[in-house]
């Protein structure tokens, strides 16, 4: 009787943290890729945009599990499951660095400012979001960061991005964007994350006044 317990307690046991972790970045990679971000909502499909909307993605899920409640019993797991999935994008990053040609020695270099940028985007998201800013603030973050399509070449790319003129096209968009990132904190679910697995609202599509203005500033119309 013994070993069939043994055997019963194997196959429920949870699965491994680190699988998991890359199960869970695996899915917001694939979440950040979604043709609709590109084509409807205009995000610049270039490699600094593409970061940025990985980096939300992974961020919220990060700070969602590092912010759980720390008397349920899940807590611990979910901590560990959110520094496993951190850990999964920076090796990603890393990897990425070294395939495009970047140096053994400069590999570190470039690392640290990522990550200071990643950390800088993390923090500011999840501080709205505790403090209950509104879609208009993060309306106006989404704009200068994911909608702005850095390439984090200057020397300052960790540091707040700078104000400036946001186009009205673009705010519309942000904004479309900020209520998206509502829906997937709203659809997020603890026990699907412990699993490896994250349901994804669908982006709502935006209006025809959006596409019309973009015609007419493009010369289509």
């Amino acid at each position: 009787m013994r070993p069939l317990l043994d055997k019963l307690k194997t196959f429920f046991k949870p699965r491994g943290v680190k699988l998991i972790g890359d199960r869970l970045y695996v899915a917001c990679v694939a979440q950040s890729r979604l043709p609709a971000f590109y084509t409807d909502y205009g995000v610049d499909d270039a490699i600094g945009a593409r970061f940025e909307l990985l980096t939300f993605h992974v961020g919220l899920v990060v700070t969602r599990l590092k912010s759980f409640d720390p008397a349920d019993p899940r807590h611990e797991q979910a901590k560990e499951t959110a520094q496993k999935l951190f850990d999964s994008f920076l090796l990603a990053l890393d990897s990425t660095l070294r395939e495009q040609g970047v140096g053994d020695l400069s590999v570190p270099k470039k690392m640290k400012k990522l990550g200071l940028v990643i950390y800088t985007r993390m923090k500011r998201w999840d501080d709205m979001w505790r403090d209950h800013s509104g879609i208009g603030a993060e309306a106006d973050y989404a704009a200068r960061t994911i909608f702005a399509g850095s390439d984090y070449d200057d020397e300052d790319a960790g540091e707040e991005p700078d104000a400036g003129l946001i186009s009205a096209l673009t705010l519309e968009r942000a904004q479309a964007f900020a209520i998206y990132a509502r829906a997937v904190q709203d659809s997020f679910r603890i026990d699907d994350a412990l699993s490896g697995d994250i349901v994804w609202p669908k982006p709502a599509p935006l209006g025809n006044e959006a596409r019309i203005r973009e015609s007419v500033l493009s010369g289509g119309v």
